[in-house]
């Protein structure tokens, strides 16, 4: 059984200003990798890495027996062509598709006829049971049973071999280059209406985490093996577990190597201690979750911080020498403009420290709280092809103009 692997994404991705784009998803590199060490005959395709959207399509998939592709939902649109790709050269092609989108739009996953199987939620344990049941797979087409890997530290570490460039690249005025991206844990513990409950479909209620030592042994191994200059910890919130951090703050005192990790507004005011720790051990960036400076809407989406903890926590961070890495948010339901220009406000205070202010206007993802209520309210302006993080118009009742007078600059 010979097996194609995935990755999608804008090609010639190291051309784009936004490198983050390049960087590499730890999702399917986890599963190229332990399929090569099951001894599966795997050839990994990222279409980062190709020239164009056409020298993709053209591979010969008439060789493979099964395609697996990790899809998120601003995949979308790219993953109805390459799976029709596939399927009219290679009609027996055995199509499986997982990946937040999975699970997050698994009706829009349904509606493509090209597409065998749906995998939710980790794949590590659904993937390679479709692999060894490879010729006997029925005409089902989704598998609600997710199963989640209890212990991640059983899990290897990714081979980033798989990648032309093992390491990535960091973004200007953030750290050096080349660096490493690393993911410590799997779902988070916060309640935001813009993102759950849809990764809490996807990776479980309760939060997976690697031990310090698991992570730590990691890094050893980057530095033997590909010397980065940065890492950057890729969780969606990496300081909230006071133990974990007081544990692998000890253990990283050897490393050396200055880092980006995400720390919430409340978690900085309340530990500025921990905070100054991290600091003192290589923590260079943090980011950091601001959303608005509106304390209506941040209680509006549940953000569960305060406009006064943002602005706290900025002062925390720059006092401790720490760059800022902003994530904001225009265009919620029921913004009004005067919360609009609050959440500006904020911005410009921000920017009087070493920062990057990183703004996006707010998706109605489906699978979110807030999505699923524009969705039914009938406000939601979005499709398969508009999912992306910097495109406009994704609600009714929002004046984007106004919002592109000044978020972009």
């Amino acid at each position: 059984m010979k097996i194609a692997m995935i990755e999608l994404g804008v090609t010639n991705a190291d051309s784009i200003p936004d490198v983050t784009f390049s960087w590499h998803n730890h999702g399917i590199a986890m599963l190229v990798t332990i399929a090569r060490q099951k001894g599966y005959d795997v050839d990994f395709f990222n279409l980062k890495e190709f020239s164009s959207f056409h020298d993709f399509l053209a591979k010969p998939w008439k060789d493979y027996d099964m395609a697996a592709i990790s899809a998120m939902s601003s995949d979308l649109p790219q993953l109805d062509v390459v799976t029709r790709a596939i399927k009219l050269t290679n009609p027996g092609c055995f199509i499986i598709v997982g990946g937040i989108a999975a699970t997050a739009t698994e009706w829009s996953l349904l509606e493509n006829y090209f597409i065998d199987l749906i995998i939710k939620g980790d794949g590590e344990i659904q993937l390679f049971e479709q692999f060894e049941r490879f010729g006997e797979l029925g005409a089902y087409r989704s598998r609600n049973l997710i199963k989640p890997v209890a212990d991640l530290d059983s899990l290897p570490f990714i081979d980033r071999d798989i990648y032309k460039n093992p390491l990535e690249r960091n973004v200007d005025g953030w750290g050096d280059s080349p660096m490493a991206t690393i993911i410590t844990a799997r779902g988070c513990p916060f309640n935001c209406k813009f993102c759950q409950p849809a990764e809490r479909n996807h990776f479980g209620a309760k939060v997976r985490r690697r031990s310090p030592q698991n992570v730590i042994a990691e890094i050893v191994q980057l530095l033997e093996n590909y010397d980065p200059q940065f890492l950057v910890f890729y969780d969606d919130s990496f300081a909230y577990d006071k133990k974990w951090l007081k544990e692998f703050i000890g253990y990283y005192t050897n490393i050396g190597l200055p880092f980006l990790a995400s720390a919430r507004a409340d978690f900085i005011c309340k530990n500025p201690k921990i905070i100054e720790s991290l600091a003192e051990v290589g923590m260079t960036v943090c980011s950091v979750g601001f959303e608005s400076g509106s304390d209506r809407i941040l209680k509006m989406i549940d953000k569960g911080t305060t406009v006064k903890q943002n602005y706290e926590a900025a002062d925390i961070l720059d006092s401790l020498g720490v760059k800022i890495f902003a994530n904001i948010m225009y265009g919620f339901p029921t913004e009004t403009k005067d919360e609009q220009l609050e959440t500006l406000k904020l911005c410009e205070y921000i920017k009087k420290y070493p920062s990057m202010i990183s703004p996006a206007y707010f998706t109605p993802f489906p699978g979110s709280y807030l999505g699923e209520e524009c969705i039914n309210k009938g406000i939601s302006l979005i499709g398969n092809n508009n999912y992306v993080r910097y495109g406009r118009d994704k609600i009714a009742g929002i004046d984007y103009n106004f919002l592109d007078s000044f978020v972009w600059r």
